[in-house]
């Protein structure tokens, strides 16, 4: 199906008529757009998306596209500053994890847009998920670098990229292991999705606790080279 993610009546529809239990929820715009732009797919998309969940009897969780970059305001400062530049890291970074505090980049307004339209969705995710009577679980991933090309060998000197990066088998495997693990988790939680990156500086370990047999494998190096491993079969989604 086709649908503007702004039509609400459309999308309860769909979502009513194929009797749809889990929704992926992946619509955005990214921070190439206006600030207006961001803020009506991102944000209004996000909340009809939400709101048609908890409206329909039948929708029993929503993951939830994230990202990394709700908190990429931590790059504006050491330790993390130098890898914003592209400049190699020479011991491992502290893990930002997904207790700290979410901070925008201030990049430019595009961007800052892009980051609180991020943070404006885990937001309303958890405040949705403790209403009185919630039956819907909301699942974030805050998502890795993610490109058309599933290889980051082209970015060899961008250690911002690398350390940040996300295959398509970790984040198919990932999403696998929500569903598999659907009935264990709790209303609400949130993810970083990332590959077994050198110098990533994101906390994964409540994935490995909550979600036992995910392990990141796609690997971004310090000589630049992507290497994949075989894939476990996964789930259609």
């Amino acid at each position: 199906f086709i649908c503007d993610i702004l039509d609400k009546d459309e999308l309860s529809r769909i979502i009513r008529d194929n009797k749809i239990q889990i929704i992926i929820h992946l619509a955005a715009v990214l921070e190439t757009e206006t600030v207006e732009q961001i803020e009506r797919i991102n944000c209004n998309g996000t909340k009809i998306i939400f709101d048609i969940a908890k409206e329909q009897n039948l929708v029993e969780m929503v993951i939830y596209g994230s990202s990394a970059m709700t908190v990429f305001g931590y790059f504006e400062n050491e330790p993390y500053l130098s890898l914003a530049k592209n400049i190699q890291p020479q011991q491992p970074l502290a893990k930002i994890t997904i207790n700290d505090p979410t901070i925008p980049s201030h990049f430019n307004p595009s961007v800052k847009a892009y980051c609180k339209s991020k943070i404006y969705g885990e937001d309303l995710a958890r405040q949705y998920s403790s209403t009185n009577g919630n039956k819907v679980k909301f699942i974030c991933l805050r998502l890795g670098y993610i490109n058309t090309t599933d290889d980051v060998t082209s970015n060899v000197n961008n250690w911002s990229i690398k350390a940040n990066w996300c295959s398509y088998r970790d984040l198919c495997q990932f999403i696998d292991r929500v569903l598999e693990n659907q009935l264990k988790l709790k209303q609400f939680h949130i993810y970083f999705v990332m590959s077994n990156n050198d110098y990533c500086w994101a906390d994964m370990e409540n994935s490995r606790e909550d979600l036992i047999t995910y392990h990141s494998m796609g690997l971004s190096g310090v000589n630049g080279t992507h290497k994949k491993r075989h894939p476990a079969k996964s789930s259609a989604f």
